[in-house]
């Protein structure tokens, strides 16, 4: 008896664990990212070139490495909530993780803009999912 309510422990807690691992779980997490600005100041010791070669421009925004190898390459259009679309273009500093940093043309938007959390939706077929409030930066192709 006491063999078989072992085994029977053994099977639920293999079920629990499987349950907490199943990638249904996964998927209801929510990534948050940081976005930022940036303006020429700050990328000048490249002299106003990107990582794609091209100058430094409204539009154009650079990624942390994470999210590069997430998918954010060069050349993606992703949309940010209430700013518009904008191309990777660029790469952040490698400390960085987690960071969208957005060009801007002065250093006082950049500033009055700061540092926000958005949540970030992989497609916009999960846009379906977020409250009309929500902040949030989906890639587009």
């Amino acid at each position: 008896m006491t063999r078989i309510n072992l085994l029977v422990a053994k099977v639920v807690l293999l079920g629990v664990c499987i349950l907490c691992i199943s990638p249904g779980t996964l998927r209801a997490e929510e990534t948050t990212v940081s976005v930022t600005a940036y303006t020429l100041t700050e990328c000048y010791h490249n002299k106003g070139k990107t990582a794609s070669g091209e100058m430094v421009r409204p539009g154009i925004v650079a990624v942390s490495r994470d999210l590069e190898r997430k998918g954010f390459k060069l050349g993606t259009r992703i949309a940010i909530s209430g700013m518009g679309t904008f191309i990777v273009k660029d790469r952040t500093s490698p400390k960085n993780r987690g960071n969208i940093d957005i060009y801007m043309l002065s250093h006082e938007q950049a500033i009055k803009f700061g540092r926000q959390k958005f949540v970030l939706v992989e497609n916009p077929d999960g846009l379906k999912s977020l409250s009309s409030k929500a902040k949030y930066v989906c890639v587009l192709d």
